[in-house]
């Protein structure tokens, strides 16, 4: 029995230890992972629309990002400023504006919010897709005429693994991009929720040892049971990604966690009631 209470620090310290080793090394992983798509080169006289993913909003949901054009050097005269007026039609945009480059200066970057599909409900295994679709014209009015474009995807959103398949066409490029939480912050995430769990747990076994008079009983575990109650919270709010209320783990996770702390509460009261100390 002895051997078997040693060997129980021990085991914990190694699974405390191996989770940590994993944790970092998906962190280490997921900063260093570039975004999954086909190699694609500008075709001569077409137009790269060149999207920089910057911030993911999966609460709205949204992605933000900023564009950039790499023409053909034949469209652009020696400073780099188009020869003839640039449109880029751009879908689907929360602005849903056309992005108008013109002759006088070089083409700047312009940042677009775009909507995503998707539902943060189920974080932290919460998975967001769009289709973003150009279409590059060259030139004003009648004389427009459209180019050559492909959608090149570029930046990468601390957290999320992006992934895009592209499939262009004569006159049009569409871009299949879907992304999701990277493994190290669903790791994190999954970690709080079982140091959540773990707090009613502790609580009980303390409770029940109060209660049974195997350990002496002292008025300050009652603040100490209260106080993991009021820590829940807190560790609920730092939930990377910051779910809603409501989600999967408020339903199966946050409420119970509360439920079992307050009965721990209950059961110290009982404890202390059970066991008055005698005046001497």
């Amino acid at each position: 029995m002895t051997a078997m209470r040693r060997w129980v620090p021990v085991t914990a310290i190694g699974v405390f230890v191996a989770c940590y080793i994993g944790l970092v090394i998906a962190y280490t992983v997921a900063g260093s992972a570039g975004i999954s798509q086909p190699d694609q080169q500008i075709p001569d006289g077409g137009i790269g629309v060149i999207l920089l993913s910057r911030t993911i909003s999966a609460g709205l949901p949204e992605i933000d990002m900023d564009v950039r054009i790499d023409a053909d050097p034949a469209l652009l005269d020696d400073d780099g400023a188009p020869r003839q007026p640039i449109t880029i039609t751009l879908e689907p945009t929360a602005e849903d504006t056309d992005l108008v480059y013109d002759t006088d200066h070089r083409p700047p970057v312009r940042q677009v919010r775009m909507p995503v599909d998707g539902d943060i409900e189920n974080w932290p295994f919460d998975a967001y897709s769009t289709s973003i679709f150009a279409v590059a014209t060259v030139g004003e009015g009648a004389n427009a005429t459209s180019v050559p474009t492909v959608v090149i995807l570029d930046g990468a959103v601390q957290g999320w693994q992006l992934a895009a398949t592209l499939e262009p066409d004569e006159s049009f490029a569409s871009i299949d991009l879907g992304f999701h939480r990277s493994l190290a912050i669903v790791l994190f995430g999954l970690t709080l929720v079982a140091v959540l769990a773990m707090l009613p747990i502790v609580c009980w076994v303390v409770g029940l040892k109060l209660y049974r008079e195997d350990r002496l009983f002292e008025a300050g575990f009652l603040g100490w049971i209260a106080a993991m109650l009021f820590a829940t919270i807190p560790i609920r709010n730092f939930f990377p990604g910051s779910p809603p209320p409501g989600s999967w783990v408020d339903v199966l996770v946050t409420l119970w966690v509360v439920v079992a702390l307050t009965a721990a509460l209950v059961l110290g009261m009982a404890a202390f009631v059970k066991h008055p100390r005698r005046n001497h």
